[in-house]
């Protein structure tokens, strides 16, 4: 098993925002309720990245706006410090930059060591977050839709930090879902309450948990980014080295599962998401043994399944 390609770090779980295709409908009723990476669990984490992954592409985002958590230009620091020639980016709302977007968009460049930030722009702030980016200074600022797909360039393709000082905005995902392959709403592992879940499923293979390493605010490693409730914790990073857990029994059962098409388990049950990127160039498995059935059934059984949220609710998914 190689290597880890990228990583997600959620500096905070939570948002200012609950978005109806949002996957975090799955863990609140309403936005707030913030959970945030410490400097400490980040001290914990970096040097052990620096030695699984020295060079992946590493975003700080996932599960909420990682601008909340009030640590987030010490916390990347550290991470930066640990990591001096890995591409380094914060995906935001935009709304606690407001007002003060010049001087919250600097620190994270040139205190944080931040590679870009993409910008998602959500009505109904996306108006005013666009007048303010047009009155920045010294950072380059790139249209997603108008400049990059057209060049053929990927935010989340791995420039090896030859983008730097770079905002890419984004236009309302809710509003173009679909207009390029990269900008799909998907249902989130059933998490999100907009979209429906496949009536079994899906008999496919998913390139996640071969590329890219997940790890939460509190130091959940999750089968995936999609693993909104935490129902496959592979490993908690605060009792493991990261790198045990990604070449762990856990981790490896589930990749076995899903080399032989077979998502019945955990949220890849109810995930909608497609292969992934160049599937045929992931490592061949064996059919799944018994034992590594058994390794996923005990890790379903010990995963927290959303009760780190404090607010949790049955969804009722439309079709």
């Amino acid at each position: 098993m190689n290597q880890p390609w990228s990583v997600q770090l959620e500096l905070a779980e939570g948002c200012n925002r609950l978005c109806t295709f949002c996957g975090l409908n799955g863990i609140r009723d309403k936005p707030g309720s913030y959970r945030c990476m410490t400097v400490d669990t980040a001290y914990k984490l970096a040097p052990e990245l620096a030695e699984l992954c020295p060079l992946a592409r590493y975003e700080f985002a996932m599960h909420g706006e990682p601008l909340a958590n009030p640590d987030h230009v010490m916390i990347i620091s550290v991470f930066r410090a640990y990591l001096p020639k890995a591409q380094m980016q914060v995906t935001t709302n935009g709304i606690r930059l407001l007002g003060h977007m010049q001087e919250r968009l600097d620190a994270l460049f040139d205190k944080a060591g931040v590679d870009f930030v993409i910008l998602d722009t959500y009505r109904p702030e996306r108006d005013k977050l666009r007048r303010e980016v047009a009155t920045l200074k010294g950072i380059r600022v790139l249209d997603f839709y108008e400049q990059m797909v057209p060049a053929g360039q990927s935010p989340w393709h791995n420039n090896k930090r030859a983008m730097q000082r770079t905002l890419v905005v984004m236009d309302d995902l809710e509003a173009r879902s679909g207009e390029v392959a990269s900008r799909v709403i998907l249902n989130h592992a059933g998490s999100n309450p907009t979209k429906a879940v496949p009536k079994e499923p899906l008999r496919k293979t998913c390139t996640l948990p071969f590329r890219e390493l997940t790890v939460t605010w509190n130091g959940h490693v999750n089968v995936c980014c999609m693993d909104w409730k935490h129902e496959y914790t592979a490993g908690r990073a605060l009792e493991r080295s990261l790198k045990e857990i990604w070449y762990g029994a856990e981790m490896e059962a589930a990749r076995a599962m899903l080399q032989n098409k077979d998502r019945g388990f955990g949220p890849c049950a109810a995930c909608d998401a497609g292969s992934g990127s160049r599937a045929g160039l992931l490592p061949k498995y064996p059919p799944v043994t018994a034992e590594q059935r058994e390794v996923v059934k005990r890790v379903e059984a010990g995963s927290p399944r959303g009760s780190n949220a404090v607010f949790v609710r049955k969804l009722k998914v439309v079709s």
